[in-house]
């Protein structure tokens, strides 16, 4: 039987192809389920992963299933539910998101599939697969009221082992140990100084990038960790047989033990339990800080690096440009050429869920580092490329550099600067001795759910304000709700700091690959410190009255305050813990006041 079309579509952004996956297929085709690793023939060093697609027409899905091969570094493009056409994802369906707690310790799990048939993964008329025996594998993990939170195994991998696609590749493509051609080499670059006792230290490779090193870390230093992920090439490698391409079902478990969140999207079941068809985060796990180094660039794929870089992020992987094609063709049927540059492709961000595990950057003087000046090629960059090892030349084949953005789980920038407050005076007792908010009502609390103070809206006769003003004034115009502000004060040492942040309204806004969520407007805090802190409420009087006139634009209004007072940004920082960590850090640095 058909099915009947339920999603809602959001649009999606139009920045990578995959003509090699589609080919001259021109169906409209919603991908369904990422089933099984094959061996990819044309390019050795990416395994294939057979794709699961419905074909959708007008409101309704074929009741039959089209499989076709994808690298598995594409796999973070072919989300469940993107719907493709011609080679480009055209939308994006939109399933519910929710946070679940777990327990990834092995009690706390069990692998599942149709094929076993006693206790199914779930009502199998709920999401069909192609036949009722499907051997494909599910993560079940148990929840409270004996319900269950099920996972599709390849969609766990792909998104909670590490940001970059070549972790993902390489585990499926290389053994543990044994050859040049290995994991350990592939990702693990010597540290050159002795390993210290009490301290974890990972040295990237180039192609990984920053985020990758939390999973590294436990893989070097946990046992657990390295078993499990020893076990993902040895199931490839046990279903060999050199007669036939195997298709091989992975299982795929947590890599850590102990509690933790998932934030998913996907569809609730029948009986109370969800069926996760993404994974939009996960909490860190706890343990000891990281110490991570990343190799020096001096020569990759053949060539001397000449004064290019990568980002932040990327850190020291090859040669990066400076601009890439408005559309890429991300292929898994050739491998990149050795000596091509690098071009960026986004997956999906990933949001860290709670606190983030500490992890501490070396430093190295730059010009005694290989990494060069910042900016990359400005040679034209090739419109094909290849998330592979390199191999040979003149294919006009670039590297793929594959990776997930990593961002801190959001509550709102008020929430999450209180929130960056209280989590800086726990870590620093010593010099930050109060945290509270303030209202004129309510005076200086250090209640955990604050208050803000109303701006006051403008008398209808006042002629001379404009309409686009007015309505600044409320987060929700047609009902008048009012705009608010938070204020905080913060005492250090002698000296006591006030922070003013601006309430937001919320707005729609896709990410990178298209997907459409939830942002906020952006302003600049304010921090201050007065001459006389008897004078905080006359002060605020003119402060709100001012932020009213200038629609939030805070830094005209600085030099109204009697004593120091400066703007801040809310720039996130790799090392923050908590979201808005490294804003409010900003804010204190602003005022003289350094915590380390």
């Amino acid at each position: 039987m058909r099915l009947p079309f339920n999603f809602e579509l959001a649009r999606a952004t139009k920045q990578v192809s995959l003509k090699n996956v589609f080919e001259n297929d021109s169906r409209t085709l919603m991908v369904w389920l990422h089933t099984h690793i094959t061996k990819n023939n044309r390019a050795h060093s990416q395994p294939n992963v057979r794709v699961a697609f419905r074909e959708v027409s007008s409101s309704e899905l074929s009741d039959y299933i089209v499989y076709k091969d994808a690298p598995i570094t594409a796999l973070g493009q072919l989300r469940i539910g993107g719907v493709w056409k011609d080679g480009f994802c055209r939308s994006q369906a939109v399933f519910k998101e929710a946070n679940f707690e777990v327990n990834f310790s092995e009690d706390g799990w069990r692998f599942t599939s149709f094929s076993k048939k006693e206790n199914p993964p779930y009502d199998w008329k709920s999401y069909p697969l192609d036949y009722q025996l499907d051997k494909n594998q599910f993560l079940e993990f148990t929840l409270k009221g004996g319900r269950r939170l099920v996972v599709p195994c390849l969609e766990f991998f792909y998104r909670c082992y590490g940001r970059s696609a070549e972790i993902k590749r390489v585990l499926t493509t290389y053994p543990w140990y044994g050859s040049n051609e290995s994991h350990l080499s592939k990702l693990y670059a010597e540290l050159g100084e002795l390993e210290e006792v009490n301290k974890w230290k990972v040295k990237l490779r180039k192609r990984l990038v920053l985020d990758d090193v939390l999973l590294l870390a436990h893989a070097k230093y946990e046992p657990y960790t390295e078993r499990v992920l020893r076990r993902i090439y040895s199931q490839i490698e046990s279903s060999h047989d050199a007669r036939y391409a195997p298709n091989v079902f992975l299982e795929i478990q947590p890599w850590h033990q102990g509690k933790a969140t998932l934030k998913v999207r996907g569809i609730q079941l029948n009986d109370g339990s969800f069926l996760a068809l993404q994974i939009v985060g996960c909490s860190d796990p706890e343990g000891k800080a990281i110490e991570r180094d990343r190799e020096e660039l001096q020569k990759f794929d053949g060539f001397d690096i000449d004064g290019s870089g990568g980002d932040v992020q990327a850190g020291g992987h090859v040669r990066r440009f400076k601009k890439t094609p408005f559309i890429v063709d991300l292929t898994g049927g050739e491998e990149p050429d050795f000596g091509s540059g690098s071009t960026e492709i986004l997956d999906t961000e990933f949001e860290v869920v709670g606190k983030r595990r500490v992890v501490i950057d070396v430093r190295r003087d730059r010009a005694k580092s290989g990494a060069g000046q910042r900016g990359g090629s400005s040679v034209t960059p090739p419109s094909v490329v290849s998330g592979g090892d390199p191999y040979g030349r003149g294919k006009g084949v670039g590297q793929a550099l594959i990776h997930a953005k990593q961002v801190m789980e959001s509550h709102g920038m008020l929430r999450d600067m209180w929130n960056a407050m209280l989590y800086l005076k726990q870590q620093y007792p010593t010099k930050i001795q109060s945290v509270e908010w303030f209202t004129f009502e309510s005076g200086f609390c250090k209640d955990l759910e604050p208050e803000l103070i109303a701006l006051t809206p403008y008398k209808d006769d006042d002629e001379t304000v404009d309409t686009k003003t007015r309505h600044w004034l409320y987060l929700d115009v047609d009902r008048k709700v009012p705009r608010g502000v938070f204020v905080a004060r913060l005492r250090v040492g002698f000296k006591t700091v006030f922070i003013v942040e601006i309430q937001r309204r919320t707005r729609q806004k896709q990410d990178d690959v298209g997907v459409t969520k939830e942002s906020e407007e952006a302003f600049k805090g304010l921090a201050f410190i007065l001459d006389e802190e008897p004078t905080l409420e006359k002060v605020l009087v003119t402060l709100l009255s001012e932020i009213r006139a200038v629609r939030g634009v805070i830094r005209n209004i600085t030099g109204e305050i009697s004593g120091k007072a400066l703007t801040f940004s809310h720039k996130s920082s790799g090392s923050d813990e908590i979201s808005c960590q490294a804003a409010a850090v900003n804010a204190l640095g602003k005022m003289g006041i350094r915590l380390d």
